[in-house]
């Protein structure tokens, strides 16, 4: 028996709903309209589609992200919020929970779809419909899960990664292959080049996201990655205050990683 919304409240400890559960035990295998290694837009998307930032404060307090509901762009089966779901694989993204403003006092659950071929799939949406990916990906950050308004370039950032997802993998026997550290610090090229603050803090801050995504899978790797993360802080740092120093730290850890 489903919990009624207005019994949907947050563990203290941890903030989710008692009895909840959100993560992954198994990811799906990601099909994607290329074999090689994620590389600039649709790299920073997928670090994007990774981060609870992305959707707003609700999900960073619970650690929700895109990839909770679609892990591998698929689908979560297990996913399941105390009070904001009927059944395993549902959620209420019209529940006050998200403090969007628009809850509309009804227990009504979707099931969580998946993304795999999505950028062949207009129109979008059940409960609001939109003709466009891009206007579709926004509503749900902002107005379903009452995220920060998205930037242009996340946006596009988004779109890039999203729309590599296919419904079948591309080769009959598809590897994965782990993107290489140096394709994240690759971002941070253009923004550095550009003097963009902004942009440094954020991509460094994502890139970061990744590294403890990394520690958890890997725990043998973790004073590797720690130092990876500590040039990261050294180039944000120095951005603010002497670019071309940034630049300098960015441009050795390139040429080392090669």
């Amino acid at each position: 028996m489903c919990t009624s919304p207005a019994q949907a409240q947050a563990d203290p400890v941890n903030w989710l709903p008692p009895d909840s559960r959100i993560d992954v035990q198994i990811p799906p295998d990601e099909f994607l309209s290329i074999t090689r290694p994620l590389e600039g837009e649709a790299l920073l998307g997928k670090l994007l589609f990774n981060s609870p930032s992305l959707l707003g404060e609700t999900a960073v307090r619970i650690g929700l992200t895109c990839n909770s509901c679609h892990p591998s762009g698929h689908v979560n089966t297990r996913f399941f919020m105390s009070g904001l779901s009927s059944l395993p694989g549902t959620i209420d993204v019209t529940h006050k929970f998200w403090g969007s403003g628009t809850e509309d006092g009804v227990l009504n659950p979707i099931a969580i779809p998946s993304l795999r071929g999505v950028s062949k799939s207009a129109p979008y949406g059940t409960l609001t419909v939109l003709p466009t990916l891009g206007a579709f990906t926004k509503h749900v950050i902002e107005t379903e899960f009452a995220g920060p308004p998205v930037q242009p370039y996340e946006l596009s950032a988004l779109i890039a990664y999203m729309s590599l997802l296919e419904t079948k993998p591309k080769a009959d026997k598809q590897t994965y292959v782990q993107t290489n550290l140096s394709a994240y610090f690759a971002l941070l090229i253009e923004p550095l080049e550009r003097e963009w603050i902004g942009g440094v803090t954020r991509i460094t801050h994502l890139i970061r996201e990744e590294l403890g995504r990394r520690i958890k899978v890997s725990p043998e790797h973790r004073a590797e990655y720690e130092g990876v993360s500590q040039i990261l802080k050294l180039i944000q740092r120095a951005a603010k205050t002497h670019p071309a120093n940034a630049r300098d730290a960015l441009n050795k850890h390139l040429g080392s990683a090669d």
